[in-house]
């Protein structure tokens, strides 16, 4: 029988419902430890006479975040309790209990379904292949700017089609969990593990000094498959065809190295003497392709090839549209779409930046008051743009910035100009006299990626800025790892202490949201809301936070 653990403050309470089970608890704890004993079980929050309601709910949803939940209160604290995330509010709990519970257990499992179905491979629980791409581009983005290195396993499973085949699929299915927890098992915590084909698993290695260590871990991996599963009744064994690359030896093109390592897969596959392999190419024009790039970036603009694409920003706590993160593709007519993480190191390194940048400022600030001019967005809006090192020294920048809002329209009140840490700290001085120029004008300012760079706090009482950003790194493990969770926190707390207001990036799942919610975050950005979006959608995506 179904169970229905209801927070009380009179344990005396006379409350009933058929087909459930009713259990009083005394306490946020007491629920927690026998919800987690079975994992199941409707969640109820009877009325409170006192206390913070909304932090209530916050630490139930911080703490199960998947439970169905039920929380009686007055009508007019409804829509902030469904914001919080709470399936059902009823006003009596007496009134027809068992259908209630009955919709918030149903809308819970509907919830938790659709969320990981978007990102997550529904066998595994691993990463789908979207989000891997994302991880991926991601870790090589830091890489460039940390200068460290990031590597890519490619493991193919040998043999698995005799497996289907003796045992049937639904065997295959249980063997597939089994090695998705043994790798699990076998790497860090900050690696990103994804099922990215039906016998096929790929591992992103963030901050790594050289191949070594990649090959260190591709033999851990190989190791740990020695030991049998046991399966369908029988012990079977599994060996290991394992693909390497490393993003330094492809210019930290994402594209290239995910076809390498899968090419070096197939060569381990053909090489009875290896489990691992990293890709080897004498003949790969490395070179002739980043010259190539070159001469395509000096005629991208009068070609017409760049776009805008636009990442929504939102509220964590009334769930309202705040702006905008403004973010540069391009469409090569003959390499299509090329990832921002190969031509923006080319565009640094070549000086084009200049010309790039001013094109993405004076192009998004003029859409954007286009948006609010037409009325498609929220009036107080913002419009978050990047600026890269090179630009940021830029001694005409703050006349690029004032002449883009003069001619637009837009209000300075309503541009953000993001800029990492590490681009701050390497000239202190003249970093803050730009920012006090910057903002003379009106506009805001905000710390990218903060706490990748130098992780230095004494220089932020002295910086004319607004807003910091944590960086995706912190964010995606929160809910599992202690230390992410602390450093977030510790994050938010100075940010506010100073003034400030902080944005999370990379908010992947409600899970996430809600720990971030219950830490007093203030705005997020990331998958869980919506992908980078073109301008023709970006005003419907606003739409849906009205």
């Amino acid at each position: 029988m179904p169970r229905l653990l209801v927070l009380t403050q009179n344990t005396a309470a006379g409350v009933t419902c058929s087909g459930f089970e009713v259990c009083l608890c005394a306490s946020v704890d007491d629920l927690v430890h026998r919800w987690l004993a079975d994992e199941q079980g409707v969640v109820v929050v009877g009325r409170q006479q006192s206390g913070d309601y909304a932090a209530l709910i916050g630490q139930i949803r911080a703490v199960i975040p998947q439970a169905a939940l039920i929380a009686e209160a007055s009508e007019a604290q409804e829509l902030m309790l469904i914001g919080l995330g709470v399936q059902e509010v009823v006003v009596n709990l007496n009134d027809d209990l068992q259908r209630t519970a009955e919709r918030a257990r149903i809308r819970a499992s509907s919830e938790k379904d659709r969320n990981r179905g978007l990102y997550h491979d529904p066998l595994t629980g691993l990463a789908n292949r979207s989000l891997f791409l994302d991880r991926l581009d991601h870790a090589l983005v830091q890489g460039l700017r940390h200068k460290t290195h990031t590597g890519l396993l490619y493991i193919g499973m040998e043999r698995f089609r005799v497996v289907n085949e003796l045992h049937g699929y639904a065997a295959g299915d249980e063997l597939l969990i089994a090695c998705a927890r043994r790798l699990q098992g076998t790497l860090r915590r900050s690696d990103t593990l994804a099922r990215i084909g039906g016998d096929v698993f790929a591992v992103v290695l963030d901050n790594i000094p050289d191949e070594e260590i990649l090959s260190r871990t591709a033999d851990k991996v190989r190791q740990a498959f020695l030991q049998p599963f046991h399966c369908a009744g029988s012990e079977i064994f599994l060996s290991l065809s394992i693909g390497m690359e490393l993003s330094s030896r492809v210019s930290s093109d994402a594209a290239d190295m995910l076809r390498h390592a899968e090419l070096a897969m197939h060569q381990v596959r053909r090489d009875d003497h290896r489990s691992y392999l990293l890709y080897d190419d004498q003949q790969a024009p490395v070179d002739r392709v980043r010259a190539g790039l070159e001469s395509a970036l000096y005629h991208a603009l009068e070609r017409d090839e760049l776009n805008l694409v636009y990442q929504p920003q939102v509220d964590i706590s009334s769930g309202h549209f705040t702006g905008v993160e403004v973010l540069l593709r391009w469409h090569h007519p003959v390499l299509g779409d090329v990832s921002p993480v190969v031509f923006i190191p080319v565009l640094e390194e070549t000086g084009l930046i200049a010309s790039f940048g001013r094109w993405v400022l004076e192009h998004s600030v003029q859409q954007f008051a286009d948006w609010l001019q037409q009325q498609e967005i929220p009036s107080t809006a913002r419009l978050s743009v990047n600026l890269s090192p090179r630009q940021f020294g830029q001694p005409d920048l703050v006349a690029q910035v004032s002449g883009a809002l003069s001619r637009s329209g837009l209000p300075a009140s309503q541009l953000t100009l993001e800029i990492t840490e590490s681009t701050l700290v390497h000239n202190m001085q003249q970093s803050v006299e730009q920012l006090h120029e910057l903002r003379a004008l009106g506009v805001s300012i905000a710390i990218d990626d903060f706490g990748t760079g130098y992780s230095s706090l004494a220089y932020l009482k002295d910086l004319p800025i607004d807003y910091l950003k944590i960086d995706r790194v912190f964010v995606k493990d929160i809910v599992s790892n202690a230390h992410d969770a602390a450093i977030a926190s510790s994050i938010i707390s100075l940010a506010h202490n100073l003034g400030l207001s902080v944005v999370a990036e990379g908010v992947e799942n409600t899970e996430v949201l809600d720990l971030l919610n219950l830490l007093g975050c203030d705005q997020y950005q990331g998958f869980f809301f919506s992908r980078p979006l073109p301008p023709a959608e970006l005003p419907a995506a606003a739409q849906r936070c009205a």
